[in-house]
């Protein structure tokens, strides 16, 4: 069931929201000083966004303001009050609750154990009062706007409802301040409206909502107020609406940017011109992969990329992406289809084999992609030694590897002896966008020299500038698009509609492991957003 009937149990009296200060806020790890003296006010009844670049210190300064960290100097204040001692329980007993960028719920309980897991409401003998649960969680998401499947396992709820789960579990807890981190990360243009109509309703009901983002588009759309944080301290913290007219010819969103950076922002990469009559250079037909009990995450998946083209694939996660991009890369035995590069069919061949043809780039790049312990040097050559000569005329042609793809990709610091977990998330992501790229399509020698893309050759690219800044994204986009011009066939599956808007030539939409629609970049988000869940036929 959706919601539970009503049952005449009121929601709970809201008191008001609370009032958030950080005055003067320093945190170090180590040497490395993450907020450097940052102040920020969190008020009742609006809607405030925190954005910046990747290592700027907005996620910390939500964990400092939810008790998860503690600050070396400065002080966290809840209505007036020091946060002490600073603890997610402590800031939980005064009304302040976080829904982190990772869900943090339990896939095999139900939605209900969930959102009682460690405040379970107990009867006589102490037995787990379920039916009073029911009803407080359901008075909660009737004044809230919220529809949740309360008795349907976690595991299986969208990606949408489980982050509407996260916002129960801290209304339940009875939260008047709600900080969110990447919360519309992995949903889809419709579920993140959705998300943002509720936190709209909470903020109205005069409950404090803080929301860090790397989408500016949300902030102008949605927030009430904006803090920019670089470098570990606040840069600029003003009203969000009504200023595009003071904002210059690129409007509200090139006036974050430049504050963002600290100076003007890297051009927009569009995509590059497809020539007439490009030969297909990865074709897929009919990649079907069968998990346990049967289910079908794969369902008979067809599609073709031509040399020289980026094709988009849009979906709400857990619909086949991540299991697509696996099989592609021959790391899931169990499919079954044909996988063709340049009219090779690889659909035999192992891991090894198909690298030298597809350049792979995994959703997760700490999990696929990134070894955090090993140097940079070592993370951009993984998977290449074996193609380099022995002895001392192959450490020359590492080292040479290693520094090409350093400074093609702009990996910053430029030091290969560096630990790869010493670097910001969007310089790994380049480490691992670099080893991928530059295999399939490398640069030509010399200073300034062009891609050289060989034939017969194409990448997959899941998400790859998930979580990175504004211009780590653009260094991404650049090599993307160049590649493509160079004729690489591309296929990026990216939860960032923008990002695919302004990338590709075509979308392809899956859902329930099948391409459901082919549309154009030009289509609008609710016709991508509808499609992604199955709403009308696109």
């Amino acid at each position: 069931m959706t919601e539970p009937p009503a049952s005449g149990v009121p929601a709970p009296p809201f008191p008001g929201g609370a009032v958030i200060e950080l005055d003067g806020v320093i945190l170090r790890y180590g040497a490395h000083v993450a907020v450097r003296g940052a102040s920020l006010r969190l008020a009742p009844g609006a809607i405030h966004a925190i954005v910046g670049e990747n290592g700027a210190g907005k996620s910390t300064l939500l964990k400092l303001a939810a008790g998860v960290l503690a600050p070396d100097a400065g002080a966290v204040r809840v209505d007036g009050a020091p946060l002490q001692p600073a603890t997610p329980a402590e800031a939980a007993r005064r009304g302040v609750g976080m829904v982190h960028q990772h869900f943090m719920l339990v896939g095999s309980f139900l939605a209900l154990e969930n959102v009682v897991l460690g405040c379970e409401p107990t009867r006589g003998g102490g037995r787990l009062d379920l039916a009073a649960a029911r009803a407080r969680a359901g008075a909660l998401m009737r004044a809230a706007g919220l529809s949740i499947p309360l008795d349907a396992a976690t595991s299986a709820l969208t990606v949408g409802e489980r982050q509407k789960l996260e916002i129960l579990r801290v209304l339940y807890r009875g939260a008047r301040a709600i900080l969110l981190d990447e919360p519309t990360a992995v949903l889809s243009p419709i579920e993140a409206d959705g998300l943002y109509a509720t936190l709209r309703r909470l903020a109205r009901e005069g409950r404090t909502v803080a929301v860090v983002t790397h989408r500016l588009d949300e902030v102008i759309r949605f927030a009430d107020h904006v803090t920019v944080m670089r470098r570990g301290q606040v840069a600029l913290s003003r009203p969000a609406a009504g200023r595009s007219a003071e904002a210059g010819g690129d409007g509200a969103e090139g006036e974050l940017t430049r504050a963002i950076m600290g100076g003007e922002p890297p051009p927009r990469v569009e995509r590059p011109p497809l020539g007439e009559g490009a030969p297909a250079a990865l074709e897929v037909a009919g990649l079907t992969l069968t998990g346990a009990g049967g289910r079908r995450l794969l369902d008979g998946v067809t599609l073709t990329v031509r040399a020289g083209e980026i094709a988009g694939v849009a979906g709400v996660e857990g619909n086949g992406q991540r299991e697509l991009v696996r099989a592609l890369a021959g790391l899931e035995p169990r499919a079954a289809g044909r996988v063709a590069v340049g009219g090779v069919d690889l659909s035999s061949w192992d891991i090894r084999a198909r690298r030298a043809r597809l350049g792979v780039v995994h959703e997760d790049r700490h999990a696929e992609g990134v070894l955090l312990g090993a140097s940079v040097g070592d993370n951009l050559v993984l998977g290449d030694l074996g193609e380099l000569p022995r002895g001392a005329r192959g450490r020359d042609a590492e080292a040479a590897l290693v520094a090409r793809r350093i400074a093609r990709f702009g990996v910053e610091p430029p030091d290969p002896s560096r630990l790869a977990g010493e670097l910001s998330g969007g310089n790994q992501q380049k480490i691992v966008v670099a080893r991928a790229l530059d295999r399939v399509a490398p640069a030509a020698p010399g200073p300034g020299a062009a891609t050289r893309a060989p034939r017969r050759a194409a990448a997959v690219l899941a998400q790859p500038t998930r979580g990175v800044d504004v211009g780590a994204a653009a260094v991404i986009h650049a090599a993307i698009a160049e590649a493509a011009a160079a004729g690489l066939a591309v296929l990026v599956i990216s939860a960032d509609l923008g990002e695919l808007r302004r990338l590709c030539h075509r979308l392809f939409v899956m859902r329930k492991g099948r391409i459901v629609a082919t549309l154009p970049p030009s289509c609008s988000d609710e016709e991508i957003g509808r499609a992604m869940l199955g709403l009308e036929a696109a």
